[in-house]
């Protein structure tokens, strides 16, 4: 079983959204996208920590764009709803969970079922004016009005919300929050009564012990000799000092969690990361517990920003495990802004959230039609690049890292700030873009490519072949290459450089004579002309030098105008 799609209508900042979800679901984007009110609205459905008084909304809860544009518009007034909307899936097989659920079935192939929350008007009575009712919210099953979600079926789904910076050691310290209640419960139930015994008497030797330290003695008969005084005798309590109450139930429900092995230090001591990570670990425990014990049948963890406080290292050993369990009985939706994060998530399970002029708009990884090869792909590139791609506002796919490197610098030489356009410039290390370029179409995040010409002996330029057939792949075979964002060079980007002008040829030639090795490879580079720069010598040339990454790097240092395609893709790319 898990959940499958999130439908939220008219919720804040998110006017329609209907997202399938995938298990270890990561939901990126910048701020004030709806991040943290996607969650709160899959809370409405499905929290049951969350007070039933909070599920009454206000008028501000209200999309903003449902206004008349009049100053006293009020959302309430005209009627409007809130609707949020979930499915669960994979339950063909699961006789428990079609028993429970039975009132929320949607019927088809495959079964699922659907849960609602509404925020409406209250029903007009006969007489009654609209409007004059107040409003209600009601957790409906299936696909009618009146089917109201029963308890039982509320706790069939628990779901746990873990907000952003939250006080980790506070949480553990309560009772009531903290997940180790529910294990040391379990301690104390598996305990028999000669194990009760053994630690009754365990703990009044303890007490026996310090009771015997005459300081700790006088101190408890000074205390009651106080209190006698400001009470009277009649009101005074007798008091002394002792490790624990002799009650070894209590005693294990007190127990509390020490760290940093023998030294015994407080959770307090540890930082704030180890908190988090030591959180997340209770919980599983607590979780896995109530589901072996049938208390629930399928838990929703929903993190909430959790990149706080970890380590890179930590944020990736940590959610690589996390994102990745593929267990019926758990689903995980975290919200990030992190790239440490997305890139060990299931790629397919990506969604980007985006802020647009009055709403947010949301697009998932999964909607891309790529093949298991391809997925796998992508998952190696995200891992390797921090997924730096998902958090761009677009992209800029080009061949290696030369260009990676000489494409901001270029920007940079225009006046063209990358930052400032959001442009992210993603090397794929070879000419496969199709790929890439079909996952950022189903995340809604707009690109461009930039491929060399590679001409052949025939002189046939093998680029503008690779750019039809990124076309065709694409279903969009009758747009031109460059109106669909696609831009070819001559040659290579290095040969385009050089042979644009005499100015960037000089650059080039005197760049390649500080890193040739020989006075000899000197001379031959010193012979070259600008006419007649042939693109095998100069590929020599950079390999004898140690290689593209190395010229590139040292070029970037110069000042070069831009080969047309090359500016041609940045225009694109910022006026998008």
């Amino acid at each position: 079983m898990r959940l499958s799609r999130l439908a939220v209508k008219n919720f804040r900042n998110l006017a329609v959204i209907d997202i399938p979800l995938r298990p270890g679901a990561v939901i990126v984007g910048e701020n004030r996208a709806g991040k943290s009110n996607l969650l709160h609205a899959l809370r409405l459905v499905l929290d049951p920590s969350l007070p039933d008084s909070d599920r009454y909304l206000q008028r501000e809860d209200f999309w903003d764009g449902l206004s008349d544009g009049s100053a006293d518009w009020d959302p309430m007034a005209s009627r409007e709803e809130i609707e949020v909307m979930v499915e669960i899936s994979d339950i063909d097989d699961d006789d428990s969970a079609l028993a429970i659920l039975a009132d929320a079935l949607i019927e088809g192939e495959p079964m699922k079922a659907r849960l609602t929350y509404r925020y409406r008007p209250r029903p007009v009575g006969e007489g009654e004016e609209p409007g004059r009712g107040g409003y209600e919210w009601r957790l409906l099953g299936g696909l009618t009005d009146d089917v109201s979600v029963s308890r039982e079926m509320r706790g069939y789904l628990y779901l746990t919300f873990l907000g952003a910076l939250r006080d980790v050691a506070s949480d553990l310290r309560s009772w009531r929050r903290s997940p180790l209640r529910y294990l040391l419960d379990s301690v104390a139930e598996a305990a028999t009564e000669e194990d009760l015994a053994a630690i009754s008497d365990a703990i009044l030797q303890a007490n026996d012990a310090v009771a015997a330290f005459e300081p700790v003695r006088e101190l408890g008969k000074t205390i009651s000799g106080v209190m006698e005084e400001i009470a009277g005798q009649h009101h005074g309590l007798e008091t002394e000092l002792g490790i624990a109450a002799p009650e070894p139930l209590r005693m294990l429900r007190s127990l509390r969690i020490f760290v940093d092995g023998a030294s015994h230090r407080t959770l307090e001591s540890a930082s704030l990361g180890t908190l988090n990570v030591l959180y997340l670990a209770l919980l599983e425990l607590r979780l896995n517990r109530r589901v072996e014990q049938t208390e629930i049948a399928h838990a929703i963890v929903a993190i909430e920003e959790p990149e706080a406080h970890l380590h890179p290292h930590l944020q990736r050993l940590t959610f690589r495990r996390l994102l990745h369990q593929d267990e019926a009985t758990r689903t995980v939706v975290v919200t990030t802004q992190s790239p440490h994060i997305a890139s060990v998530a299931p790629p397919s399970s990506l969604i980007v959230l985006r802020s647009l002029e009055d709403r947010s708009m949301a697009a998932a990884a999964v909607d891309a039609e790529l093949t298991l090869a391809e997925w796998g792909d992508v998952e190696r590139y995200l891992d390797a690049t921090r997924a730096e791609m998902v958090f761009a506002r677009r992209v800029l796919l080009v061949e290696g890292y030369a260009e990676q490197v000489l494409i901001p610098t270029f920007a940079r030489l225009q006046g063209i700030d990358l930052d400032q356009h959001g442009v992210t410039v993603c090397a794929v290390h070879g000419t496969h873009f199709a790929t890439y370029a079909r996952f950022l179409d189903a995340l809604s995040i707009p690109w461009a490519v930039v491929t060399d010409g590679d001409p052949k002996e025939s002189g046939e330029s093998a680029g503008k072949k690779r750019a039809a057939r990124i076309l065709k792949r694409l279903g969009r075979e009758d747009e031109t290459p460059t109106d669909a964002g696609i831009f070819v060079g001559r040659v290579t980007l290095e040969h385009d450089i050089a042979a644009l002008s005499s100015e960037n040829f000089e650059e080039c030639r005197s760049t390649l004579r500080e890193l040739v090795p020989s006075n000899k490879a000197r001379e031959r580079i010193d012979a070259w002309s600008l006419d007649e720069l042939e693109p095998d010598q100069l590929e020599r040339a950079i390999r004898g030098c140690g290689g593209k990454g190395r010229f590139a790097h040292r070029l970037s240092q110069q000042t070069l105008d831009p080969p047309p395609y090359i500016l041609d893709a940045l225009r694109f790319l910022a006026d998008e």
